[in-house]
């Protein structure tokens, strides 16, 4: 983490008031070096949801705020009250929405008194952004923007004699304390090994205004702010798409008259989470994370005119931000793999066990020799590591590899099971030539069951199938044709396991297969061979069942 001003240093030009002019300029360069951390901020993004835009969308809301004072302020609240108007019409997300509110109440205690205001007015402006802050948020959680914004506020107070840049820097010291606390005062920090990325956002503002005032340049953040722990990323990527964890980052702006931001907020606490609403005269803005975006816009239009209408994928923002890391661990550790697989819950998997680009593709799917390459050249690393995962696309995955620069090695993968466990004995710190070895000796240790229904009726192998029929396949070889999917599925498993004990067997749940049918599936696999099994919800399309045997 940074390190701030110590609150002990002798500043001898320490201002005891600040302009207009001058907290103007103060604005823009805590804006500016907000800008610069916006990156550091959204890769350690986990809370409320890990989508990686808590620096970008801080970044644009302080953007705004500086927007509509660049032509100038002779006095506090006139540069305070503009930039609160622009973060207001400029917020983004729930991070920049908050801070709106503080910037709002930070206004509403500045004097309009051209030569400035004091270490009164300071503590008195950060105490008013405070309690904007927490009243718009429904579900207050402390180890967030809103203790480093009650720490600052208490910094300011306790120097409340002094001048303003002092009460500034004090407020500024008791932040960055304040971030150092939020592991301890939020688990999900904890556990991901990170600050949060709203408090260390309002600190990196606040330090850079009074660098701005001190006439210092902004310095590097030189201290770690922390790095996602990759097992709670990992874990966190099996889990996401459920509960408040989806769904869409809904916002608008409303303008009418009579609007009430109880009765809006009270509207879409029906809708989903994370609700924040506030006003500033005719105009409300609207934050609400929901699964049903247009109803939220639809309802909006009830009330007035809508505009800066936004609903963004949550899911596909943080599988971005999950890719985005992998391909940043492989190019500082081992190579790159390209994996190919099909079905939600299989990408997501190969993306959470260290598939640094995911090509969608399978069984009646394949995809085309220009879609391997794409996401080959698409990993930025020098070596690439390509997991076909089905034999009819190991020949697309040679041809995408040949011809380009650095070292690609196609390893033959034959199915999920097996590019799964390739992933698995993949190891970041290894070079290539290792980790082929590992993870070629990992895919020769997997067998790979397959369940789907007849296309057709037909004879093979002495068993006799009629169209539509479950049928079970061992490595690629027909072994039973079942009445049942499920029976199937049992017969597959007898045929891989074949008298081995410690077998793990992992079942990949296809499209429309129920959780309840699957883990009694699982359940009678565990009691009448005594395996352990896992089960995945693979989504997979054609196959109800993929089964891996190790």
């Amino acid at each position: 983490m940074a390190s701030s001003p110590a609150p002990g240093r002798p500043h001898t030009s320490a201002r005891a008031r600040i302009d207009g002019p001058a907290l103007a300029r103060a604005f823009s360069d805590g804006a500016a070096a907000l800008r610069e951390q916006a990156d550091a901020l959204n890769a350690i993004n986990v809370f409320p949801v890990p989508d990686g835009d808590t620096g970008t969308n801080m970044s644009l809301t302080m953007k705004a705020a500086i927007e509509q004072i660049t032509n100038g302020a002779s006095s506090p609240a006139e540069a305070a009250k503009a930039a609160a108007r622009g973060a207001l019409l400029g917020a983004k997300g729930n991070s920049g929405v908050i801070l709106s509110q503080i910037i709002a109440g930070f206004a509403s205690a500045m004097p309009h008194d051209e030569a400035g205001m004091g270490a009164a007015d300071l503590a008195l402006a950060f105490e008013r952004g405070r309690e904007m802050a927490y009243k718009v948020v429904s579900n207050p959680k402390e180890g967030t923007i809103l203790t480093a914004i009650t720490a600052a506020a208490e910094g300011a107070r306790d120097a409340a004699d002094a001048g303003a840049e002092d009460a500034l820097q004090a407020a500024v010291a008791a932040t960055h304390a304040a971030v150092l606390r939020t592991p301890e005062l939020l688990p999900v920090l904890k556990e991901a090994g990170v600050v949060d990325a709203g408090a260390q956002g309002l600190y990196v503002l606040l330090d850079g205004m009074l660098r701005s005032l001190r006439g210092e340049a902004a310095e590097p953040h030189a201290e770690q702010l922390g790095r996602i722990d990759a097992s709670w990323l990992a874990a966190t990527e099996r889990t996401h798409g459920h509960g408040e964890q989806s769904g869409y980052c809904t916002e608008f702006v409303v303008s009418g008259s009579d609007l009430s931001t109880d009765e809006i907020r009270a509207r879409l606490a029906h809708l989903g989470n994370s609700v924040i609403v506030v006003s500033a005269g005719d105009i409300v803005r609207v934050h609400v994370h929901t699964h049903a975006p247009e109803e939220a816009f639809a309802y909006g239009r009830t009330l007035g005119t809508l505009s800066q209408e936004k609903a963004e994928d949550m899911e596909a923002q943080f599988q971005a931000l999950a890719a985005q890391r992998h391909r940043a661990e492989r190019k500082t550790g081992g190579p790159a793999v390209v994996a190919v697989g099909a079905g939600a819950g299989i990408e997501d998997l190969l993306r959470s066990i260290g598939a640094t680009e995911v090509v969608h593709g399978g069984q009646t799917m394949n995809p085309s020799a220009g879609d391997i390459r794409a996401a080959i050249e698409a990993t930025g690393a020098d070596d690439v590591i390509v997991l076909p995962n089905n034999k009819n696309i190991i020949m697309a995955a040679e041809v995408a590899a040949a011809g380009l620069p650095g070292r690609v090695r196609v390893l033959p993968s034959r199915s999920i099971p097996q590019g799964v466990a390739a992933l698995v004995a993949m190891n970041p710190e290894a070079g290539l030539e290792e980790n082929v070895a590992a993870m070629e000796q990992a895919i020769a240790s997997v067998h790979t069951g397959e369940v789907t229904l007849a296309a057709r009726a037909t004879h093979v192998h002495g068993i006799e199938i009629a169209q539509g029929q479950p049928i079970g396949l061992v490595d690629g070889d027909l072994v039973v044709a079942a009445a049942t999917v499920a029976e199937a599925a049992r017969e597959c498993v007898r045929h891989m396991i074949d008298g081995r004990e410690g077998a793990l067997v992992t079942l990949y749940a296809g499209a429309g297969q129920d959780a309840a049918s699957a883990e009694a599936l699982a359940e009678g696999l565990r009691g009448e061979f005594g395996v352990e099994v896992e089960v995945v919800d693979g989504g997979q399309p054609h196959y109800p069942y993929l089964i891996g045997v190790e």
